[in-house]
This record gives structure tokens, sequence and C-alpha cells, in this order.
């Protein structure tokens, strides 16, 4: 992999709770980081769930093993520019020591 290839910017989300001031919680998307990264369209699918057609799609994303290593995997993808947000699904070392590809399906 060539870093000249890591041409996408994606915002990394984490969800915080904080206090209402009721004695309840509040949960809010802050954004951690933003990363550049390689992305990859690997499908889309269609599915009906509770009488709802919703688009599922899956991306994959290159990315330094370094940056990858600061992500959770409960955290939040964007891709900037797009209000589309997508969940990490796994991730892996593409390539010893110096790439992470992380796999997300996109959500809602």
């Amino acid at each position: 992999m060539d870093s000249g290839k890591l041409d996408t910017r994606v915002i990394v989300k984490r969800l915080t709770k904080t206090a209402d001031g009721y004695g309840g919680f509040t949960s809010t998307k802050e954004t951690e980081m933003t990363i550049w990264a390689h992305k990859s369209d690997l499908k889309g699918d269609i599915k009906t769930q509770e009488a709802q057609r919703k688009l599922y799609t899956d991306i994959e994303l290159i990315i330094r093993k370094k940056t990858a290593d600061d992500i959770l995997d409960n955290d939040i993808l964007q891709i900037e520019g797009d209000t589309t947000e997508y969940r990490i699904n796994e991730r892996f070392d593409s390539e010893h020591k110096y790439y992470t590809t992380i796999r997300a399906t996109r959500i809602g």
C-alpha cells in the first residue's frame, strides 16, 4: 500500500455520556479525531426490516496501524462531506506493522 492512496478523510466519533442535571444522562456523539484512509466500497444490499426497506452498504478502510490503535470498536465512522455513518464490523492488520483494514456497515 502506498501512503499516497490514503485520500479520504474519515471522522471518528465516540459516544459520551453527560449528566443532565436531573439524575439521568444524555448520550451525545463527539468528534474524537479525523484520519486519512483509503476507502473501497465492498457491497450493498437492500433488506426489509420492520416493514421498512433499508440500504446496507459495506465499506473497507485501510489506515495506518498506529492511527488504528486509537480507534475503539464501538466508535462511529463518517466520511467527511457525507452524513452517512458507519459501524465497525471487523479489523485486521493488512500489512504487518504498517496498515490496518477496517470493514464497516452503513448505519440506518
